[in-house]
């Protein structure tokens, strides 16, 4: 683990994932890419695009980095070896190529709670397109979500077909890195039965996991994202792992609804693998 990208657009929600993305930075040591992406002014066939507005924009948000830089330096005391990128475009965009560009390890993104909803599908709408597509890890940290260490991981998988992708290595490895215990949470429909299939895959997990510290939980409820709510507030972990591929049912997590319901109302940290 050597590179952290942060993305900010300096909103609260934005300076508490970046406060959860220091902590993560001190705990393996890394250096930290600060990210804003600026959005294109609004223009018409007449007037076109103000170079002066672009470049008033452009140093704007570069003045933001950089006095986020020297706040972060100061308070911390602490050398990140920090980067600032800003540039104008979509948030998915400029988020993704500067991860790309830097070989960043993990992205780090917040996004608001229930309270703003205006920001909930501008900022939020970021967090999990990047969430869902990235290849890279992204942590999405709710609004009200503070940084704790990280002794317990919940794993939501469901268990199909899990032995042919990497998500129990990922989720091994991240357990690994933190010396936490995993637990891995599996909601099913009440009328749902043990196929075959995922009885093996149960096997297959078990087997991977035997000198790791953890517990697989079965569940039941009609609605996967409310059954996983239901149970992470009646136990509660410091990390969510989710896997938003089409190929695992909890690709589902990410459709508009059901984030709602998690990353938006958890005020759990989620992670993104894939």
């Amino acid at each position: 683990m050597e590179t952290i990208l942060i993305a900010t657009d300096f909103s609260p929600a934005a300076k508490n994932a970046t406060e959860y993305g220091i902590h993560l930075a001190k705990f393996f040591n890394t250096r930290i890419i600060l990210v804003n992406a600026y959005p294109i002014p609004p223009t018409d066939y007449e007037t076109g695009f103000s170079a002066e507005m672009i470049g008033s924009l452009q140093t704007a948000a570069m003045d933001g980095l950089e006095n986020l830089k020297k706040e972060i330096t100061e308070t911390q005391q602490r050398d990140f070896n920090i980067e600032c990128v800003s540039d104008m475009g979509s948030a998915f965009d400029i988020i993704n190529n500067a991860a790309k560009k830097y070989n960043a390890d993990l992205i780090v993104m917040g996004i608001v709670g229930e309270a703003g909803i205006v920001k909930e599908h501008i900022i939020g709408s970021s967090a999990v397109k990047i969430g869902r597509k990235s290849e890279i890890p992204v942590f999405i940290i709710p609004e009200k979500a503070k940084y704790l260490p990280i002794h317990k991981l919940g794993f939501a998988c469901d268990l199909d077909k899990t032995e042919e992708s990497y998500l129990v290595y990922l989720a091994k490895y991240f357990s690994n890195m933190f010396d936490a215990e995993l637990e891995i949470i599996n909601i099913e429909k009440p009328t749902e039965e043990l196929s075959p299939a995922k009885s093996k895959s149960s096997i297959f997990v078990e087997k991977k996991l035997e000198h790791t510290k953890h517990k697989t939980v079965y569940s039941t409820d009609e609605n996967v994202a409310h059954g996983l709510k239901e149970y992470f507030d009646t136990h509660p972990c410091d990390l969510v792992i989710v896997n938003p591929k089409k190929h695992n049912v909890f690709h589902n997590l990410f459709h508009e609804s059901v984030t709602k319901e998690l990353a938006f109302h958890l005020n759990i940290p989620i992670l993104a693998i894939h």
